[in-house]
């Protein structure tokens, strides 16, 4: 199973090639996941018109909670990134945190997440 991050269920919803490829080579033969957070995200900016759109596409999605496993993997990320300097965004921190406890690769297009030291993390360009 894969994670979806924000950035790629976004394109997807602006039916982008890159990201509907990306879905598509996923579906069938593995299970598509992404966050709860990244649910939030896409349906706190979601139009009236794009409503129905956006839930088709995440009703494709298995969601993943921020768990307590969750949790005491972004406390370590988050931690690990103020001592390095290398802060991102608390929520991609969260998203993250909820790939890697699960034990998923994220597949993302913001290069933010490159400041993770994670040979999990795929950042599409």
């Amino acid at each position: 199973m894969v994670l979806i991050d924000t950035t790629v269920m976004v394109d997807a919803l602006r039916n982008k090639k890159i990201a509907l490829t990306i879905i598509e080579s996923y579906s069938g033969k593995d299970r598509l996941a992404t966050s709860i957070i990244t649910k939030y995200e896409i349906l706190r900016g979601v139009t009236k018109k794009g409503a129905n759109l956006a839930s088709e596409l995440l009703n494709r999605f298995i969601i993943l909670d921020f768990d307590e496993n969750s949790l005491a993997e972004a406390v370590r990320i988050y931690q690990t990134l103020s001592s390095e300097g290398k802060m991102i965004n608390e929520l991609d921190i969260i998203i993250a945190a909820i790939a890697a406890a699960n034990n998923e690769v994220l597949i993302t297009r913001d290069n933010d997440f490159s400041n993770l030291n994670s040979n999990k993390i795929t950042i599409l360009k």
